[in-house]
């Protein structure tokens, strides 16, 4: 069955937001909707989630009409997440970047994620940084 993968950074409003993703009410909100997402709506390759934007590398049997609203959907659940915790709504940047990504670059986009927060000087190693899960195996080539 052919797969379709998506590359994508959902991101803050900088102008209006000035929380971060990677701690307080927000870290945790925003971990238990990624490990939802990567249980239920999609084969989840990797995320992290750094202090402004999250990255997502992921595929589905079916493919996307609209990514965005896709994302968009995420965005909402990480609110209500936060709603839950006594935490107030994020304010979100609309839509998504999308990134070009096939079968032959899974690899390289997954280790470029995971590598995120290293090069943001927030971990010494992709393993030191408790933000960020591969949590299915890439596909054989």
């Amino acid at each position: 069955m052919a797969r379709h993968y998506y590359n994508v950074t959902l991101m803050l409003n900088r102008e209006h937001e000035r929380r971060r993703l990677n701690s307080g009410r927000q870290a945790p909100a925003v971990r238990e909707v990624l490990e939802h997402f990567s249980r239920r709506a999609a084969r989840v390759y990797a995320w992290v989630v750094m202090p402004d934007h999250v990255h997502l590398l992921f595929s589905r049997t079916r493919p996307l009409k609209d990514v965005a609203r896709f994302t968009g959907r995420i965005k909402r659940q990480v609110n209500q997440r936060l709603r839950v915790h006594g935490g107030s709504d994020l304010s979100w940047r609309d839509g998504c970047v999308v990134y070009e990504v096939n079968e032959e670059t899974l690899a390289t986009a997954r280790n470029h994620i995971l590598a995120n927060p290293v090069r943001g000087k927030l971990a010494s190693s992709p393993a030191d940084y408790d933000l960020a899960a591969s949590p299915s195996p890439l596909p054989a080539i």
